[in-house]
């Protein structure tokens, strides 16, 4: 039975290139994007048109939502505007450009109080990347690790691009009743996770019943007997009558780092769930890739100030390009739709900044990947693939 996936870029203001494209797809099939794909997937600008797209919401308003409040996420693209001066103050010259308010707001708006167990339509999976553990992070709508997490939150931890906005910080926190244990751990009742690691590092607090007070941290978790083991022997084990509280905290950044497309995650994940990789049918969505070279003259001089900025940009491109070679190599069904951000498609100029919201520009790469999307080419690849 095929097994269809949908993998969105990141890309920053240019996810209304994806959305575009989107929208022309949907009129294709004739029903909502989380009813024809049994899991969607998004990195950063990806992750808020995959949560979107995950509960419901159609392209064609995804589209609206970058036109009317993409300036809120990217008020100024000048380093030096007055603006960011708040930035500066706070976190001195190196600060990151943007603050992440708007970010936050727009979120928070678009997604209400959902959280990632609201998604149930379809599977959701959206990386991210933790600076304190140095690992992903990966939000599985299907899995209990984060399914308390609110929508809004998961898609600015997969979206927190370092150098445009501060890193993200998550607390995870899970609270549940013992079944039992013994010196060294703690049995959790059948309503905690079933999977290894879940609790890895996390602090436990027995917050009642017997051995209340003790903390320690988790060292292991085995998700088949629900066992986890801690750090330092109890000087009271927990029992039938305990109950505990578990807590972590994240440092977010955006997923781009290690995943902008998002493919090769999607395609474990299907295998994971025990769908063959010939079952496997899959959808990739670029955001545009970039036009401006950088020389080798610029590349061989260029200290940590001159590459700050363009090497994020560099980080997220490569990402994606060496995600699609593996999707193509993985998976026969396999359809990836991109172009160039040049003046090929209308004869405008298409900025490739992840920060140019200006209506001039939003305007023209809707314009580009509709041209793009209409072409005969694209549309035969397209129908062939539906």
């Amino acid at each position: 039975m095929t097994f269809r996936i949908l993998s969105l870029d990141g890309g920053g203001i240019r996810g209304v290139v994806a959305a575009t494209m989107l929208a022309r797809i949907e009129q294709q099939i004739s029903v909502p994007l989380n009813q024809y794909f049994q899991l969607v997937t998004g990195t950063s600008t990806g992750s808020i048109l995959a949560a979107a797209i995950a509960n419901g919401r159609s392209a064609k308003e995804l589209i609206a939502v970058y036109q009317q409040k993409g300036s809120r996420i990217f008020p100024y693209q000048n380093l030096w505007s007055p603006e960011r001066l708040g930035l500066v103050f706070q976190y001195g010259l190196s600060a990151p450009k943007y603050s992440d308010k708007g970010l936050v707001e727009v979120l928070k708006e678009e997604f209400k109080y959902k959280k990632l167990s609201a998604v149930k339509a379809t599977n959701l999976l959206i990386p991210s990347y933790d600076t304190i553990n140095r690992e992903p992070i990966i939000f599985k709508s299907w899995r209990k690790k984060f399914v308390n997490v609110p929508l809004w939150e998961v898609c600015v931890c997969s979206a927190s691009a370092p150098a445009y906005f501060p890193a993200h910080q998550l607390i995870r926190r899970e609270e549940g009743k013992a079944v039992g244990g013994d010196a060294k751990t703690i049995v959790f009742s059948k309503e905690a996770s079933e999977d290894d690691d879940d609790y890895n590092r996390m602090r436990i607090d027995i917050t009642g019943g017997t051995g209340r007070g003790q903390v320690r941290t988790i060292i292991d978790y085995v998700g088949k007997t629900r066992t986890a083991l801690v750090d330092a022997g109890w000087d009271v084990i927990p029992d039938a009558t305990s109950t505990f509280s578990v807590v972590l905290e994240y440092s977010a950044i955006d997923g781009g780092v290690a995943a902008n497309n998002p493919t090769a995650c999607a395609i474990a994940e299907a295998l994971r769930l025990g769908h063959k990789v010939e079952d496997i049918s899959l959808l990739s969505i670029g955001t545009g890739s970039f036009s401006r070279e950088i020389p080798l003259e610029s590349a061989k001089e260029w200290g940590a100030a001159q590459w700050a900025l363009p090497v994020i940009d560099v980080i997220f491109d490569a990402s994606s390009d060496i995600n699609d070679y593996i999707g193509r190599q993985i998976v026969e069904r396999y359809l990836r739709l991109q172009f160039k951000l040049d003046r090929s498609w209308t004869g405008k100029r298409l900025s490739d900044d992840m920060d140019d919201a200006s209506q001039e520009n939003i305007r023209n790469l809707i314009e580009a990947a509709d041209a793009y999307v209409k072409n005969s080419q694209v549309q035969k690849a397209i129908a062939n693939f539906l």
